[in-house]
């Protein structure tokens, strides 16, 4: 994984590499470093000059290094955009429409992104959680966790560095969007199996590097989730006017 340093600068060669692994997903948030000894080795550097790259990084707050067990990747923009965003859409109609709405144009344009970069282990991957959602859908569980995965995979897929890091952050707020839609919209067999075979052609799209395709796909996958939560919201907020009008009446 990781290759020799030149040894003009080397500390700040080490942190660059380990920064770069990061962005790629080949070091994804909660993964364990290797111990110190096997990576100095792969490196080519000396121990100290390895704890002190990584005291930079933990500095940096993209390190954790836990006494008698490891060190382990945090998430880069975790701590900055994770409580904030949460406190704003927890509790709040309107802002998960919002969220709904990001997620259709983000996702959309990194589907696009994917189709031209997507690597054979990232297609590999696509292919065995569809293969996996079949399965559960012939054996009638359910399937939002495998279907937001799917997404995740995409989201590295699409190879750029900042998105990623966004998109797993937010991973959990995006995966209340997915459940709410098998709950209320993808709800029998029959509409799980439409949902399966639009992800299907999102895949195909992706595997054939077409990224106008890709990009269509999955914004008509995507729109059906966020239309449903514009005409809850819209619903909501007429049964608040007929109740306002109501007590006006009273």
């Amino acid at each position: 994984m990781f290759r020799p340093v030149r040894p003009r600068r080397v500390t700040q060669e080490i942190v660059r590499q380990i920064q770069d692994l990061m962005g790629l997903g080949m070091l994804p948030p909660g993964c364990k470093l290797p111990p110190e000894r096997d990576m100095a080795q792969q490196l080519g550097v000396s121990r100290p000059t390895l704890r002190e790259a990584i005291g930079i990084l933990e500095h940096m707050g993209l390190l954790k290094s836990v006494q008698g067990d490891g060190t382990y990747v945090l998430n880069a923009a975790e701590r900055c955009l994770l409580d904030p965003l949460q406190a704003l859409i927890t509790g709040s109609e309107e802002r998960m429409v919002e969220l709904a709405e990001f997620r259709t144009e983000v996702e959309s344009w990194a589907a696009s992104l994917a189709a031209q970069r997507a690597e054979p282990s990232d297609l590999k991957l696509m292919e065995e959680v569809l293969e996996e959602m079949e399965k559960e859908i012939a054996r009638g569980n359910p399937v939002h966790q495998l279907d937001a995965e799917f997404h995740m995979i995409l989201a590295r897929a699409a190879h750029n560095a900042v998105y990623y890091h966004v998109a797993n952050t937010i991973f959990n707020l995006l995966a209340q969007v997915t459940k709410v839609s098998h709950e209320k919209i993808f709800r029998g067999p029959k509409e799980q199996m439409a949902l399966l075979d639009e992800h299907k052609g999102i895949y195909g799209a992706v595997s054939q590097r077409d990224p106008q395709k890709a990009r269509e796909l999955m914004r008509e996958h995507l729109f059906r989730t966020e239309n449903w939560f514009r005409k809850s919201l819209q619903r909501g907020s007429e049964m608040e006017e007929r109740d306002e009008k109501g007590r006006t009446l009273q």
